[in-house]
């Protein structure tokens, strides 16, 4: 099976919702009710935390917060919360591995995105025409890299649907689930999480997509419950789960 061939069973198979894919566990399907505003400020802040932990729990932690306090994930609540009452709302409901970052990252973000975006995330893609632009601004938040920066702008663009003609010259974010998936196919001779090997899973996957006319955008959220939920071990398990 080719790279291409691969991108379209996979993702025929998330639309179908086959097997693993009966339930779309993607952030874009978590985000609660409410007002835009709302749900984009509820991904900005989990999204910034997704990594080194249970999506799952991160996500049900967040939502469990917000009902009891639905004004939490505001960047002015969060600029004047102390850092001791802030840490101890994380770890009691978001339970990042690393509390200090978390708080920082926390602080410093809703910061720049109550100065620079009047404290609302979709600001952040409007007046803009080229995804390049996106991603310059993405960089100015904190621990928003290729991985966190990437995913996040893929789930804004998902659940608001923005729209940019050059979106195919973004490449997807890439975490172990894509690198040991890409190893277990055969499309890679190595699942190791070097910089050179992340970048050669994430040309692989965009080349594929391209080839294969399938919008990375939606086989990434394929891929990431395909090794998150799946939790393949071999090339037979892959097979199964997408068949």
């Amino acid at each position: 099976m080719s790279p291409e061939e691969f991108v379209i069973k996979v993702t025929d198979a998330y639309k179908s919702y086959k097997g693993i894919f009966k339930n779309h566990k993607n952030a874009e399907n978590l985000a609660p009710e409410g007002s835009e505003q709302f749900k984009s400020l509820f991904l900005f802040y989990v999204i910034q935390l997704d990594y080194a932990t249970k999506s799952q729990r991160l996500y049900e932690g967040a939502r469990t917060l917000i009902s009891k306090n639905p004004s939490f994930f505001i960047p002015n609540n969060i600029v004047n919360t102390d850092e001791e009452t802030l840490r101890t709302t994380l770890t009691n409901y978001l339970h990042p591995r690393y509390i200090n970052e978390a708080v920082l990252r926390y602080k410093t973000n809703s910061q720049v995105l109550e100065t620079s975006y009047e404290g609302n995330p979709i600001n952040i893609f409007k007046n803009a025409d080229s995804i390049k632009v996106i991603e310059k601004r993405i960089k100015d938040f904190r621990g928003f890299g290729p991985k966190i920066g990437n995913f996040f702008i893929r789930t804004m663009i998902n659940t608001f649907n923005f729209q940019f003609n050059d979106i195919e010259l973004m490449l997807p974010p890439v975490d172990i689930h894509d690198v040991r998936i890409a190893y277990l196919m055969g499309f890679i001779e190595t699942m190791d999480m070097t910089q050179k090997n992340i970048m050669k899973t994430k040309l692989l996957w965009s080349a594929a997509c391209k080839k294969s006319k399938v919008s990375w955008l939606d086989f990434d959220k394929a891929l990431w419950l395909l090794g998150s939920e799946g939790t393949p071990k071999t090339k037979d398990d892959i097979l199964k789960l997408i068949s």
